[in-house]
């Protein structure tokens, strides 16, 4: 009886010290702001969920084109997944979030963004 009580707590003590909460989280911010100027942002970000609890998946892109005869582009190239936990494959883990803003504010700006995201 001791012993089974024993092995509960130690593997409780395992499973609570795993990374099993980990979050992704990637923030990416291109400004093109003030008089004549241009910003160009590339990006690919992978982020893959860990863990039986594993955290969400969260990107979020932002592209601004502020002032005057400004220009911004941003290509954002996103990949995320999930871990599959459960007989249903019910998923067990965070969500997966991907949010983009473009904005051309003022005169004469002008504010690309191509965006692909993937999400299992």
């Amino acid at each position: 009886m001791i012993r089974t009580s024993l092995l509960a707590g130690f593997a409780t003590l395992a499973l609570l010290s795993a990374p099993a909460m980990a979050q992704n989280i990637t923030s990416l911010n291109n400004t093109a702001a003030g008089i004549g100027n241009v910003a160009k942002q590339n990006a690919f970000t992978m982020q893959r969920g860990g863990g039986f609890l594993g955290g969400p998946n969260v990107v979020t892109m932002g592209n601004t084109a502020a002032g005057v005869g400004n220009l911004a582009v941003q290509n954002g190239t996103v990949l995320q997944k999930t871990p599959r936990v459960g007989p249903l494959g019910a998923p067990v883990g965070g969500p997966n979030m991907f949010d983009a803003n473009n904005l051309a504010a003022g005169v004469g700006n002008f504010a690309k963004q191509n965006a692909y995201g993937i999400q299992k």
